[in-house]
């Protein structure tokens, strides 16, 4: 998907996949704090999963970001 000048400058003044990236980040850093502590062991399998959807999500997203250079 190619992006035009001005649609990059909107994206990249709105800051909105870089806070995109970081409001994830965070969440994923939740879900890896909460999965060690939880004691079940299917609570710890679900905090793990959710992270590693997260991981996707900031991969995918720093893409988007390197493919705008």
């Amino acid at each position: 998907m190619q992006y035009n000048d001005t649609e990059k400058k909107k994206i990249l003044d709105e800051s909105m996949l870089t806070r995109s990236m970081v409001e994830t980040e965070v969440a994923l850093k939740k879900c890896q704090l909460y999965g060690e502590m939880a004691s079940d062991p299917s609570v710890k399998s679900f905090f793990k999963d959710q992270a590693k959807g997260l991981e996707d999500a900031v991969d995918f997203i720093r893409k988007g970001l390197s493919d705008l250079d």
